[in-house]
């Protein structure tokens, strides 16, 4: 079992200059008269365990606990509480064999906890206190009037005492924080499973958004897949189109250039005939009136002929009931008659099926 190997005790309530006080694994007493202060070391051993309450050590609040200065002196910024206690038992779970825990107080009201001189909170110096069975709200310690106290209380409340004093309640302190801890956990699980209910339906509105954008950027692939291939096949009908015109340009102009030609013999041999009709129509000019109006006296004579002859010609076919021949051998009958000579060398022939026809 653990004990106090000494006290250090700086500006609390009458103690303004420093103390140390030894004590001995034993009986330790300390007597003196009335406002020498042997209440105030008690209260000052509660208050490094970590006693809550200011009222219980007798002061309305934390500041209070600093010397005041009394009537001479000057008061104190803050006051310190420093107990040693001897960890040979190793009932600590420290290296060390002695375990130096102190408390410091503020005018603002605001404690500190060291353990060897390192800072911690309030829950580490209480639990590593209550691992060697040492509560500072519990019995360890006898505060003036707890007897009485303890003897007046109810049944009830001896018993939660009694529990206290066994370290029971250190136990049931422990359920307790752990089931409101266990219900801040249950509450926060609550509020993540609402907040993952609304991940979840982000998360699909996300996915279906997700598998648009993907369907729409293959979709976008295939349009201009297809339309690269579509434009590689537009291209290729032109360029056959475009073949197919050139040739059919080359053909028309190898066409227009055999045309050309043939226009441009064309027009040399109308150029030609041009030139020789002005030649016939300059002789025609050349050869007078006198020739024209021989040439259409004997051209009236050869008509008045061939009326005499078509009106002799019908005559006989009249006359004829029987013919000896067919009507169609008539045509092959020439009648001709001596040429008529009008100066030119030229003669007149006549037969039914060819009419009058100028030789010569």
């Amino acid at each position: 079992m653990t004990h106090i190997e000494k006290i250090l005790i700086k500006g609390f309530k009458s103690f303004a200059k420093p103390i140390e006080l030894d004590l001995s694994n034993g009986f330790n007493c300390f007597i003196g008269p009335n406002g020498a202060g042997k209440t105030n070391i008690l209260e000052s051993l509660i208050f490094v365990l970590g006693k809550s309450s200011s009222k219980q050590m007798r002061a309305e609040k934390a500041s209070n606990l600093i010397f005041n200065g009394g009537k001479q002196g000057s008061p104190l910024r803050a006051a310190e509480v420093a107990i040693y206690f001897s960890n040979k038992e190793k009932e600590f779970p420290m290296a060390s064999d002695t375990v130096k825990i102190s408390r410091i107080v503020k005018q603002s009201g605001n404690s500190s906890y060291l353990l060897n001189d390192e800072k911690r909170t309030r829950q580490q110096a209480v639990e590593l206190l209550a691992k060697a069975k040492i509560d500072p709200d519990g019995f360890n310690i006898v505060l003036q009037g707890d007897i009485t106290l303890f003897a007046e209380m109810k049944s009830e409340e001896r018993r939660i005492l009694i529990e206290d004093i066994s370290g029971i309640s250190i136990y049931e302190d422990k359920k307790h924080k752990a089931l409101l801890e266990l219900e801040k956990v249950t509450q926060k699980l609550n509020e993540a499973s609402l907040i993952l209910k609304e991940r979840e339906i982000h998360l699909r509105e996300l996915k279906k958004e997700r598998d648009q954008a993907l369907k729409f950027k293959d979709l976008e692939t295939k349009i201009k897949e297809s339309k690269a291939t579509h434009l590689h096949l537009q291209i290729k009908d032109k360029e056959f189109k475009k073949d197919e015109v050139e040739s059919k340009i080359k053909k028309h102009q190898e066409q227009l250039n055999e045309i050309s030609k043939k226009i441009k013999k064309s027009k040399n041999l109308l150029e030609q005939k041009k030139s020789d009709l002005e030649n016939t129509n300059k002789e025609i000019e050349e050869k007078g009136e006198v020739e024209q109006v021989e040439l259409q006296k004997n051209i009236e004579s050869l008509r008045e002929i061939l009326i005499k002859e078509s009106t002799r010609f019908e005559t006989v076919n009249n006359e004829i009931s029987l013919p000896l021949f067919p009507l169609s051998s008539l045509a092959d009958i020439s009648i001709r008659y001596s040429p008529l000579s009008w100066g030119d060398g030229k003669s007149v022939s006549y037969n039914p099926a060819n009419g009058l026809n100028i030789i010569g």
